[in-house]
């Protein structure tokens, strides 16, 4: 590209970007209004046109947030300049004048930290293998998912979400995009929120297909529950629910962190009822309205028909997550893990003998951090593909080796891998998202890009995938001796957890 300084005009005006790496990038592109004032806690609202040229050579500013959620939440947490103008997106482009498939990308954060402007997410990766990628930028917390009552819209982080992608629908042809051929991607929380797209009303049709990374239907909760947390949060703050909009952010944070941080270091069902599944005290709200009913059963019901979906998680989900512990007796994974299963009518116990008899050679530890990752990733994943495989075609993977006591590939582990950049990682990027095996990391991006490319994941590395079925419950594996079509180890779990006609997480 001879261009150093490219253009494109969209539905709000001239943009000049930059090209890096022979790729036009246009950085830090408002697809709503800057969410101040009035604006805080309301819908988002198109991008006003502006006169001229805007420059969109640098990235913008993130949503502010604070570290919380013990060490996973700590290294998700953003250190970009923070600020109020950042319902943005970046866009990395092959060719403006092209037509290519189009991959926008939800951070995630448990819903409270992370940015679409991460250093890891911002190599290009895709743009170099023919794709129009969109990193995107949403309010978290507080902001983006704090229930105020039916007169404030609710889930307005994911209707963040909706107006970028409807800004994508409007405007990526402009930058050498097919609007007719998007996925819609996430990892954790932001594979909680593609899931849960999935089945609001105002995404239908603006997206084709579907990829979920280590996140699935459960991080919903019912307005009961999300008015307790509402209640919890003003009590901290000092205020009543209607003064909200006016408190300044640093208190809102203030308040954010201290229930992220109980919520999720005590998983107290007495205080936070069924958020004390997750230990995510800001999340999605069934209202009845921006998102009619739970992800899970508006897909077993068809919403999303036709949307393909890949989906999966690593080995070794619940690793990091269960390292602020010692080693243990079953007695005291028992006791730790108790308070999460109430809400589903289980007990710590009961739980802990089933895994026991399953997995004798585990240590205590061990059977924690097994029942951590199938809690929170593994059954929910495995559940949500079998409910959407009757619509669609579902391909299921697996990231990582098995290794002893239910260690593995940690939560996030293939990110690096698919967003890896192959004249090196730059300066800023995390260590623990540089590839150290630099031959996996190619197949494993040319895998992600197949499906984002053609809706299929099938590559000379994995020439035959066969969609995931509930009869046929396999799934490919990934690690570095290559790619493996196994059975579903996580399926037969399910069994563990329904006995007695328990409910599942997230339903």
């Amino acid at each position: 590209m001879t261009d150093t300084q490219p253009t494109v005009r969209t539905d709000s005006g001239l943009l000049r970007g930059r090209v890096q790496h022979g790729m036009a990038s246009f950085l830090g592109v408002p697809f709503a209004e800057a969410p101040t004032g009035a604006q805080r806690f309301a819908a988002p609202e198109p991008v006003r046109p502006w006169s001229g040229e805007r420059t969109a050579d640098r990235l913008g500013p993130v949503c502010p947030q604070v570290a919380t959620y013990g060490p996973v939440g700590t290294a998700a947490t953003s250190h970009l300049e923070q600020g109020e103008n950042f319902l943005t997106l970046n866009v990395r482009t092959p060719d403006p004048d092209g037509r290519a498939p189009v991959l926008v990308w939800v951070h995630g954060g448990g819903y409270a930290v992370g940015s679409g402007a991460e250093p890891v997410l911002q190599s290009g990766a895709f743009a170099r293998s023919g794709v129009v990628e969109v990193t995107v930028n949403y309010r978290l917390g507080a902001l983006g998912f704090l229930y105020l009552g039916e007169d404030v819209p609710a889930n307005r982080g994911l209707l963040d979400q909706i107006a970028a992608l409807r800004w994508v629908h409007e405007n990526i042809a402009q930058f050498g995009g097919d609007p007719s051929n998007v996925t819609l991607a996430g990892r954790s929380a932001g594979g909680f929120a593609v899931a849960t797209l999935m089945a609001m009303p105002g995404a239908k049709g603006l997206f084709q297909r579907a990829l979920v990374q280590s996140g699935a239907s459960p991080a919903v909760i019912t307005v009961e529950t999300a008015e307790n947390i509402t209640s919890l949060f003003c009590r901290e703050l000092g205020v009543k629910a209607r003064q909200i909009p006016d408190v300044p952010t640093e208190d809102l944070l203030r308040v954010q962190k201290s229930l992220c941080d109980d919520a999720y270091t005590r998983f107290r069902p007495e205080v936070y009822g069924d958020v004390a599944v997750l230990g995510l005290p800001f999340q999605p709200v069934v209202d009845g309205v921006t998102l009619p009913e739970t992800p899970e059963r508006a897909i077993a019901r068809g919403f999303a028909l036709d949307v393909d979906l890949m989906i999966g998680t690593t080995t070794g989900e619940a690793v990091t997550h269960t390292s602020i512990h010692d080693e243990m007796t079953d007695a005291e994974a028992a006791r730790l893990v108790h308070p999460r299963l109430v809400p589903l009518g289980l007990t710590g116990q009961d739980i802990v003998s089933a895994y026991r008899e399953l997995l004798p050679e585990h240590t205590g530890k061990g059977l924690l951090t097994e029942i951590t990752g199938d809690l929170v990733f593994q059954l929910p994943t495995s559940r949500f593909a079998a409910a959407q495989s009757g619509h669609a075609r579902v391909f299921k993977y697996l990231y990582g080796e098995h290794e002893p006591n239910g260690a593995g590939a940690r939560h996030g582990a293939e990110v690096g891998y698919i967003w890896r950049n192959p004249d090196g990682p730059a300066p800023d990027v995390p260590e623990r998202f540089v590839p150290t095996d630099p031959e996996l990391a190619d197949s494993v991006h040319t895998t992600w890009a197949a499906f984002v490319s053609g809706g299929s994941p099938e590559t000379p590395h994995m020439p035959h995938w066969p969609p995931h079925s509930p009869s046929e419950p396999t799934l490919v594996r990934i690690d570095g001796t290559g790619f493996h079509l196994e059975p579903d180890i996580y399926w037969p779990r399910l069994a563990m957890w329904e006995k007695g006609g328990a409910a599942h997480p997230g339903q």
